[in-house]
Parts: C-alpha cells; sequence; structure tokens
C-alpha cells in the first residue's frame, strides 16, 4: 500500500516509503499534517508545482533541502507581505 506524505499527498504526486520523496524531509520539523499540507500548498501556489519540486531538487546536497524549503516559505510570506523588498522587509 503506498502512503504519500503530506506534501505530495496535496500535490497529487505519488510517493512511498520506499522511493527517494524530495518533500517528506522537508516537512518533518512542521508539526500537524494539517500545517505541513497548507504549507506545501503555499509554495506550489507561489512558486508553482513543478517550480518548486525543481527548486527543491536543485539543492546542492540532500540534507540541504530542508533548508531551501523554509527559505522559500519564508521568502513567499516575505513576498505576500512586501512585494518589492520581500523578506529583507521582514528583517
Amino acid at each position: 500500500m503506498r502512503m504519500s506524505c503530506n506534501g505530495c499527498r496535496v500535490l497529487r504526486k505519488g510517493c512511498s516509503d520506499t522511493c527517494t520523496c524530495t518533500i517528506r524531509p522537508c516537512l518533518q520539523w512542521i508539526k500537524t499534517p494539517e500545517a505541513q499540507a497548507n504549507a506545501t500548498v503555499f509554495l506550489a501556489k507561489f512558486y508553482g508545482r513543478a517550480g518548486l519540486l525543481n527548486l527543491l531538487a536543485a539543492a546542492p546536497a540532500d540534507h540541504l533541502r530542508p533548508v531551501v524549503f523554509r527559505s522559500l516559505l519564508y521568502e513567499a510570506c516575505g513576498r505576500i507581505v512586501n512585494p518589492v523588498y520581500g523578506s529583507v522587509s521582514l528583517l
């Protein structure tokens, strides 16, 4: 039985425990499944589904993908608040 992670489930992309999922390690720091799904949907709407997956896959190493995910989330939140300065305006 295939159990997709919360990120892949909302993106309607299949993953399982046996394959390497690009989104699953990025969501480990978010505690609730609803929050994981909301963060993934927010980034997918902001960057596009394919754009989000490409940005995560472009990380230089697999262990850096959660850092890239957090950075993208922070930048997207900053761009919603202030479209000109983005995350710099939050500092």
